[in-house]
């Protein structure tokens, strides 16, 4: 019987031109995609911390999200402009656009990563970056599914079945778990399910989103494009909402002497970047659990190391970082064996 091609390998991608397959930059060996997601993963714990922060300083959540998508916008515009290949593959932009080789809609997917960093700059603070972070990760196993499923990260569907069912379903508990002891803290019951769900609706929305830059970034042949692309929807889309926020409040500060806390959006740009590139190379869900990881670990360092008002390090924050360990290692179980 012939092995079958594994269902994670992202199809060539077509060159520029369109008049044949190009790797351009979008292609790297699977192991080297996996580690840059798991890197990814800290990097997004850090940026949790960094946008929390700074949303605490300002007194300002959607200033803070702002920020730091502007300074993303910034940091990866300069590096598509100083870089000779971004800059060709963005002269090669129109021509793109006109053939209609992804749907013009997916360069919505910024706003999803505007949603994100919001949640992070409202959620983290009170709940926790560990409790944050599993909320997150359950989102994304259950969505990394039905993503995968639809080929809309690597351009090939693979298929449902119970073992990943029951990893997502196991991820459900884990955040369960590790919300337990929160009920009855310091925050009302209605008000602790709110900032649950709003990093859980952030989670099954950025598998959608990770899978629509994945398709993005291999039409461009670059996920500097694809990062460009995201982090300009989703600095008008803040600019937006802060214009009119800052007009009814007549609040307009947007400055601390912490410079550091600025760093989440140039930080963003490059677990994006990550992200794109596993995407496009071992698929939507191998790409979660690779940055769900990689989150997990940076979240509990960071709850220990730099707490924040809610953050519980106790043993069903543990028992919830292992359940979603253990639900990330029955997830990736379908591709060991085939």
């Amino acid at each position: 019987m012939t092995r079958p091609r594994d269902s994670n390998a992202a199809p060539d991608a077509v060159a520029p031109d369109g008049h044949g397959p190009s790797h351009g930059d979008i292609r790297v060996p699977a192991v080297l995609a996996l580690l840059l997601a798991v890197f990814g993963g800290i990097g997004l714990a850090v940026q949790g911390r960094l946008n929390s922060e700074l949303g605490v300083q300002l007194q300002d959540r959607i200033g803070a999200a702002l920020i730091s998508f502007g300074t993303g916008f910034i940091a990866v515009l300069v590096f598509a402009t100083v870089l000779p290949s971004a800059r060709a593959r963005l002269r090669r932009v129109p021509s793109l656009f006109r053939q209609r080789r992804y749907p013009p809609w997916y360069l919505l997917a910024g706003l999803i990563g505007a949603f994100y960093v919001f949640t992070q700059t409202v959620a983290v603070g009170p709940i926790g970056l560990s409790l944050f972070t599993i909320a997150v990760v359950s989102g994304q196993l259950a969505s990394g599914l039905v993503v995968d499923r639809l080929g809309l990260g690597s351009g090939k569907k693979i298929p449902v079945n119970g073992v990943r069912i029951a990893g997502a379903v196991l991820a459900l508990a884990a955040a369960v778990t590790a919300a337990l002891p929160h009920f009855g803290n310091s925050l009302n019951t209605g008000l602790l399910v709110l900032l649950m769900l709003l990093p859980l609706a952030a989670g099954l929305m950025q598998s959608v989103q990770q899978g629509m830059l994945g398709q993005i970034a291999m039409a461009h042949g670059s996920p500097v494009i694809s990062t460009l692309f995201n982090f300009g929807t989703g600095t008008m889309a803040l600019l937006a909402v802060w214009t009119i926020q800052a007009g009814l409040s007549g609040q307009a500060g947007l400055l601390t002497p912490q410079w550091w806390l600025y760093t989440g959006g140039p930080l963003g740009t490059l677990v994006l970047g990550a992200a794109t590139l596993s995407v496009a190379n071992t698929g939507v869900l191998l790409t979660s659990l690779g940055m769900i990881g990689g989150q997990l670990v940076g979240s509990l360092v960071l709850d220990i190391l730099w707490p924040t008002a809610g953050s519980l390090v106790g043993g069903a924050t543990i028992a919830g970082i292992l359940l979603t360990s253990l639900a990330l290692v029955i997830a990736s179980r379908p591709w060991r064996g085939k």
